[in-house]
């Protein structure tokens, strides 16, 4: 019986077409096809083929369907020196079996202590957003129409501050949204294939970005965001999160369509949480709802708020500081070094666990053949960014209330005791 060591595996993917990343029979994932090359190459027995859980799989985070990773992380117990595999060929084997899509980084042994999940400190994710998103309610949909009946019932007081102060948020009156330059010269009466083609050429002002940065400055912190995810009622404890450093890039156009990056690094994110703050922003960010609403969305008050599609969300890179500060004190005692190593079995270095600065170049080169033109590809055939719009402006209801001028959840918006979370 040949031995095994525990691995860290670093690796990245694009995960258009799988169903997420965990493995789960029946289904295709990422960690379906890394186990089954690593089956195929011998260095996983036969004997723990049938079953992930004998060689001990676990993942540093979890993503969803379509969601995809530049960098990500599994530990599992590995035959380092698979027969007919050289001692440094591992990474190269398997990359001649897994699809272009889906790449192995590199190996390195850990302590056994090592867990993939707590002994990350922090994760980094990239969310791409068009700009478009943006723009006000189309006329005559639901949103539109509520944005009226806002309008009446202020008769004629000050909902939003077409211009402010240094010290005061920007936001746009209601009677800009009702009558925006955009559908003023669009029509309400276009088809989706022509609000679609307008849609991209449109260009967000400055002054509107900095408004969504103040918006989204509004999640940074430790903050209860049982709103943002499924499951979790307000009491529990375990949807507090931390939220270390968010920003939103300058807009960069590509194929005609202006984006943002949106990047999140926190300690830890929670099922379509994410996905929800990106939901929530758009809809603050379209409206003149003050950002003062997000603080109100961690207290008690059960509302819903939308997904926003995965498509553009994707793991950048999870962060083991903690680890890497024990496992370099510890070699420091032993006169090792902790970047370069000791030799392992296989050839394989126990040493620190970091992406970046080691696998730097080759996951930009992949995020941007595989993940990024992939991501605008995608949006240019399917349109998800427009159909999730147009879900906004229809749905019907009082779920959306909350983005009242003064930022207030009212009882209307609440979901009752039982009702889940869309």
């Amino acid at each position: 019986r040949l031995p095994k060591k525990k691995c860290a595996i670093a690796f990245g993917y694009c995960g258009i077409g799988y169903s997420g990343l965990q493995i789960n029979h029946g289904v295709k994932t990422i960690e379906g096809d890394i186990f089954e090359a690593f089956c195929k190459l011998a260095a996983v027995s036969k004997e723990n083929a049938i079953n992930p859980n004998k060689v001990g799989l676990q993942r540093a985070a979890r993503t969803d369907r379509g969601v995809h990773a530049a960098g990500n992380l599994l530990t599992m117990k590995l035959i380092l020196e698979p027969p007919g595999i050289g001692p440094n060929d591992l990474v190269k084997s398997m990359n001649e079996i897994l699809p272009e899509f889906i790449r192995i980084w590199g190996f390195t042994r850990v302590q056994n202590s090592f867990n993939a999940r707590t002994s990350c400190d922090s994760r980094q994710y990239e969310y791409l957003l068009p700009t478009y998103v943006f723009l006000p309610p189309k006329p005559r949909s639901h949103m539109y129409n509520t944005l009226q009946q806002w309008a009446e019932k202020s008769e004629g007081e000050e909902a939003g501050k077409a211009d402010a102060d240094d010290d005061e948020e920007y936001r746009p009156t209601i009677d800009y949204l009702l009558n925006h330059p955009f559908w003023k010269k669009q029509g309400s009466d276009k088809d989706f294939k022509s609000d679609t083609a307008a849609k991209k050429q449109w260009r967000i002002s400055m002054k509107q970005l900095n408004r969504v940065r103040e918006i989204f400055s509004k999640y940074e912190g430790s903050h209860n965001f049982h709103n943002f995810t499924v499951g979790k009622p307000f009491r529990d404890r375990s949807a507090h999160r931390h939220m270390i450093k968010l920003t939103i890039s300058d807009p960069k156009i590509i194929n005609e369509t202006e984006w943002v990056s949106i990047k999140f690094h926190g300690q830890s994110f929670m099922l379509h949480q994410i996905r929800k703050m990106i939901g929530l922003l758009v809809l603050v960010g379209r409206t003149t709802a003050p950002a003062s609403l997000i603080p109100e969305t961690f207290g008690p008050a059960r509302i819903h708020v939308p997904k926003a599609p995965g498509l553009g969300l994707l793991l950048e890179e999870p962060i083991f500081g903690g680890y890497n500060r024990r496992l370099e004190e510890t070699m420091k005692r032993q006169n090792e070094d902790p970047i370069s190593g000791n030799s392992g079995e296989g050839g394989i270095r126990k040493e620190s666990v970091i992406f970046s600065a080691r696998y730097g170049d080759q996951m930009e080169q992949f995020k941007q053949k595989w993940i990024y033109d992939r991501i605008h590809q995608e949006e240019e055939e399917k349109h998800e960014y427009v159909k999730f719009l147009q879900y906004l402006d229809v749905l019907s209801g009082s779920d959306f209330e909350y983005l009242n001028p003064k930022g207030v959840i009212p009882q209307s918006a609440i979901l009752k005791v039982g009702e889940q979370q869309r």
